[in-house]
């Protein structure tokens, strides 16, 4: 009797585990289906993309809004959803510039919406904002086809190691919650390019240049007004690194490429320092031909005041001080 009664108990204690086995077994597959059925790829190409700015950094998107709605028959069997495409290199707008008009970034959006799937995956950090369509109540009646539910959560994906991954999410359950919503949108992108400007500095900062950079370099600038002319004077040193102008400094990091040694602002090493339109960066080159320099910058480029002209390459640097 005692043995048919401890055999009923394995049998149950086997059952049991057996149980617990299949639920946790069912638990990871579902996990792992979430992962991987996420697949953006086939959006990504839907919708055009126009050229956005945050403080640290340019991208593109679809839209600062619900971007790609909801429309299975056009692809989009997801929910609503927005796509940042931030580059990976810093200096993507400096090495694009032919594209950029000073009013006009269409030929930019032109050249980047032309990019093929693969080229879009290499050339930016790829993110998508997405309401799930779960929470979308159909609502034809007015402008927008959908709605979200009273309560609902906004989920972000980056494409990252051949994969789409869910990073962060914000849920929402009151109207104080919806304002707050947006504002982590605008700020989750603002921290994703941030991360990267801080990066690119962070990198060009331990860089060394060649002994040839180091020495004075002095502009003298015509103006228009007679007897008027512009100083500029460049000191870059083993130990600093300054353009001064009359009475204030600027301190910057230099980056060499070959010939060519670009200026970067110092603030921006600064974690909470902003950076506007880094399209316009570097601030200031200088170009080496034959033991001349050459200097060339957005800070000298007063059109209506500077009679002097530059020549190929930058306005000549003079001999003396």
């Amino acid at each position: 009797m005692k043995k048919i009664i401890f055999l009923i108990f394995v049998l149950i204690v086997i059952s049991c585990n057996s149980k617990k086995d299949e639920k946790i077994e069912k638990n990871a597959i579902a996990k792992k289906s979430k992962v991987s059925n996420l697949n953006f790829d086939k959006i990504l190409k839907i919708n055009e993309y126009i050229y956005g700015v945050s403080d640290y950094g340019d991208f593109f998107t679809t839209s600062y809004d619900d971007g790609i709605t909801y429309d299975p028959k056009a692809g989009n069997n997801f929910g609503n959803l927005v796509t940042f495409l931030i580059p990976k290199d810093f200096l993507f707008f400096q090495k694009h510039s032919k594209y950029i008009n000073k009013d006009d970034d269409e030929e930019l959006e032109a050249y980047v919406n032309k990019l093929s799937l693969d080229e879009l995956k290499k050339t930016f950090d790829i993110y998508v904002l997405l309401v799930d369509k779960k929470y979308l109540i159909a609502t034809p009646e007015y402008d927008s086809s959908y709605n979200y539910t009273e309560k609902y959560q906004t989920d972000a994906y980056q494409y990252k190691e051949n994969s789409w991954k869910k990073i962060e999410s914000f849920s929402v359950d009151s109207d104080k919650k919806r304002i707050k919503e947006s504002e982590w949108r605008h700020d989750f992108i603002e921290k994703k390019t941030k991360s990267l400007q801080t990066a690119f500095f962070e990198s060009i900062s331990n860089l060394k240049i060649d002994n040839s950079w180091f020495r004075d370099y002095l502009l003298s600038l015509d103006s228009y007004e007679l007897g008027y002319y512009y100083g500029h004077y460049i000191k870059i040193s083993k130990d600093s690194c300054y353009i001064a102008e009359r009475y204030f400094k600027d301190l910057l990091v230099p980056y060499q490429d070959k010939d060519t040694l670009f200026l970067y602002h110092k603030k921006n090493l600064v974690d909470s320092s902003k950076y506007l339109k880094n399209k316009l960066i570097p601030e200031v080159k200088i170009v080496k031909i034959e033991n001349k320099y050459y200097v060339t910058s957005e800070v000298f480029d007063l059109k209506n005041s500077i009679s002097s002209k530059p020549e190929k390459y930058g306005f000549l640097v003079s001999d003396t001080y």
